[in-house]
């Protein structure tokens, strides 16, 4: 025998409190432990050994050690304060302390970035896990290099993208562009990622009217931001650091470099790489939702680099290990579809990327 259903105004206010309740504590958890995986990941970043730097980002903890460098972004500034005031004499070690934090706060951002979109966490969870188990993303951010600042960056604008709703006009256009200036000054690589936003914003439901004219103002903005950054004293040789930092040295292309990329990025980016297919090119069925157009110059835009530059001189700009982490997520939940967790793919996602970067870290000894 069951309870009769409320049948007062009380009782019906009573239940629909206990209901907010019962949700707001739901959502409490989630976050809670969100964050715990998070700290998780960065006091692992920060307990690693220290990798070895990359041929770039290095430039802030070289100024740190008297060297005169060319620094572009938020890096040097937050690291110089961050050395007087915690009185750390090794700058190096400030940037990794940095960089550990960041990768963190990169976890962080995208498992709430998958949550917010509907993922279930069987899906999320192993997904943004193997996408910053990396070697790239690994590597980068146990470096004294900005590449940990920019997984951050890239995961936060990611984020921002692909939460549509506004609550006042033109509120997504401007969260855009602010995320976006932020990516940059956390990473220049993010430079590259100027066109996906333009394209985010100008497809946006509410802007589809005007969307030359959207996407044009956004161009417009973010370039004279940018011009204005560079600005000033050595403006030529910001322009050239930009270049390089963006397209991997920008060394002359030949076929041999090509082909010296073919296992660079399949080590260093190892399953996010399958991601990736399956964001652009991975078959749906007919009522199945489709990634954004705006993450298709979001994932060419890794192309330059490839084209431009050599593996030694920088490694992909690390915007394609959140965009992994999302293609991963929509294939586990593709996989699981009907209600089936998907154990036995996860399995296999995170042990074939542990098997990278175990054989990454034991060529680098």
């Amino acid at each position: 025998m069951t309870d009769a259903p409320p049948t007062t105004r009380t009782e019906r206010r009573r239940l629909l409190r206990r209901l907010r309740r019962i949700a707001r504590d739901m959502e409490m958890r989630e976050r809670l432990t969100e964050i715990a995986y998070a700290t998780v990941a960065a006091a692992l970043a920060l307990a690693a050994p220290a990798g070895a730097p990359y041929g770039s980002g290095g430039e802030a903890a070289a100024r740190l050690a008297g060297e005169e460098r060319v620094t572009q972004g938020l890096l040097f500034p937050v690291a110089s304060g961050f050395q007087a005031v915690f009185e750390m004499q090794d700058g190096a070690e400030v940037v990794r302390l940095l960089a550990g934090l960041a990768f963190g706060g990169a976890v962080l951002a995208t498992l709430v970035c998958l949550r917010g979109l509907g993922f279930r966490r069987s899906a999320s969870l192993p997904a943004t896990l193997v996408a910053f188990a990396s070697v790239y993303a690994w590597r980068g951010s146990t470096s004294p290099t900005d590449y940990g600042l920019g997984l951050l960056g890239a995961s936060l604008l990611m984020f921002v993208l692909c939460r549509t709703e506004q609550s006042m006009p033109r509120g997504y256009h401007w969260r855009a562009i602010l995320a976006a200036g932020l990516a940059y000054l956390l990473h220049p690589e993010a430079v590259l990622l100027v066109p996906a936003v333009a394209v985010a914003v100008a497809w946006h439901p509410e802007y589809r009217s005007d969307r030359a004219a959207n996407m044009v103002a956004v161009l417009a903005v973010m370039g004279m931001s940018i011009a204005i950054g560079l600005a000033g004293g050595d403006e030529a040789t910001r322009i050239r650091h930009l270049a390089e930092r963006a397209l991997a040295g920008a060394d002359d292309f030949t076929p041999r470099t090509l082909l010296a990329w073919v296992p660079e990025l399949a080590l260093g980016l190892g399953v996010v790489l399958f991601g990736v297919y399956q964001l652009l090119f991975a078959a749906r069925s007919a009522d199945a939702l489709r990634a954004p157009l705006w993450i298709v110059p979001w994932c060419v835009a890794a192309l330059a680099p490839v084209v431009a530059g050599a593996p030694e001189g920088a490694p992909i700009a690390p915007y394609l290990v959140p965009a992994g982490a999302l293609g991963l997520a929509d294939w586990l939940n593709r996989r699981g579809a009907g209600g089936r967790t998907p154990r036995a793919e996860a399995a296999g996602l995170v042990a074939a990327q542990g098997a990278l970067l175990a054989a990454a870290l034991l060529l680098a000894r």
